[in-house]
Parts: C-alpha cells; structure tokens; sequence
C-alpha cells in the first residue's frame, strides 16, 4: 500500500466513525427547533442519547478499516471510500447489536461472579437515570399535551393564531423526537441487559440468587421504560391527530 492509499484509508475510517456517531446524536441542528431543554441538559438524557453510539463505534472501526484497507491495497482510492463507507455501515450495524454489552462484560471480566456484580452495578444506576428522566420527560409530556388539545378546541374559531399554533407544533415535534431518541436509547440499554442475563451460565447458589435477583431488577427497569414509551406514543399520536393546513 503506497503512502496516499495510507493516508485515505486512515482518514476514511475516522470519517466513517464520525459520520457513524453523528447519525445517531438525533441532533436538531438542521431542523431549526430544537427540544426542551428539560430533555437535553440533564446527565441521564445525554447518556441514553450517547449509549447507541458506544455499540456503533465499537463495530465501525472494524467494519471501516476492512473496508477501506481492501480497497487500499487494490490501489483504488474510489474502492477505498466505498469499501470504507460500507464497512462502517455495516459494522455500525453489527456493533448496535444487544450482544456488544456481554461481549464487553466476557473480556472485563474473567469470573461470572464478576459479570454478575458489573451487572448489578450497572443496571441499578440505569434504574436511577431513568427515573430521573421519566420525571422531566412526564413534564414535558403534560405541558405538551394540554397545549395540543387548546389548539385542538381553537384552531377552528375566528381569531385563531394560526403562525403561533405552527411554533407551539414545531416546539412539540422537537420534544417527541427527543424523548423518541432517548427512549431508544433506554430500550436498546433494555435489550444488552437481556442478552447479558440470558448469557450467563451460574454454578453456585450465590451466582443463582445473585442472576434470580437481577432477572427481578431487568424487569422493573423494562417496565419503567415500557411505561414511558407508552406516554411518549400517546403525545405523538396525540400531535398526528392536529393538522392547521
């Protein structure tokens, strides 16, 4: 490989990476609107946010540099971008996969004792910050609500403000796309962990309570996020149903 195709293939799989990350950020840069600050600036809302993105990563770099190195060593940079771009795609897509978080937890740790307690450690703390998200995102959802159903009674009515309506339906169109983000970001935290569990194979008595009493912890989380899923959609629909023209 001469030095160019290096150089291209080194920048093609930085690039793919980033564009990878990117892809996954729901940024509302480009759309104007952006979200309730309620579901931005909190610690838990940037984690969900950003959880997918680990998995992606974790793939892309092995999927770009395979792809960029083959088209590299044909001596093809038109091959190298293409072999990059597609390697990154697919291995984005392999890394968001549920089973990057116990192929994580298989090379951290040597002993299921160890997985079971990272678990722990882990699920309880994505309990909390779910929690503390399911408290801003209900507000956000009610104030949204209440302002979807008096344009529904107004909309119709002489004097209506028909441009404040469309700024009050692009503010609650930012915040659905957002809490959507986030909640895909718990659920797909939701699935590793269940893979993870389902993954383990205990021998002792400690190590089979110590899974039982996990099993018993993924459930709440589950439901907590089912819930708020379940409100999210209700806004949503809530939203499809208003139409100003």
């Amino acid at each position: 490989m001469n030095s160019l195709n290096k150089k291209t293939a080194c920048f093609l799989i930085s690039t793919s990476l980033l564009l990878s990350g990117c892809a996954n950020t729901g940024s509302t840069l480009l759309s104007g609107t952006k979200p309730d600050p309620r579901l931005t600036t909190t610690e838990q809302s940037q984690f969900f946010s950003a959880s997918g993105a680990q998995g992606c990563g974790i793939g892309a770099v092995s999927g770009a540099a395979l792809g960029a190195v083959v088209g590299a060593l044909a001596g093809d940079t038109k091959k190298a971008i293409a072999g990059a771009a597609i390697g990154g795609a697919a291995g984005c897509a392999a890394g968001m996969t549920a089973n990057y978080y116990l192929d994580g937890l298989k090379k951290d740790y040597a002993s299921t004792a160890d997985r079971l307690q990272a678990m722990d450690t882990d699920i309880s703390k994505d309990t909390v910050a779910v929690e503390k998200s399911t408290l801003a995102m209900k507000q956000v959802i009610s104030e949204n609500q209440a302002t979807l159903t008096k344009i529904s009674i107004q909309k119709d009515k002489a004097g209506f403000d028909k441009a404040g309506a469309k700024t009050q339906l692009a503010q609650i169109d930012a915040n659905i796309s957002k809490m959507k983000e986030t909640v895909k970001g718990m659920k797909d935290k939701e699935s590793a962990y269940k893979v993870a569990l389902q993954g383990q194979t205990t021998t002792t008595s400690a190590e089979k309570t110590k899974l039982a009493n996990l099993n018993k912890e993924y459930s709440s989380l589950n439901s907590k996020i089912s819930d708020l899923e379940k409100e999210t959609n209700e806004l949503y629909e809530q939203r499809q149903a208003i139409s100003l023209g």
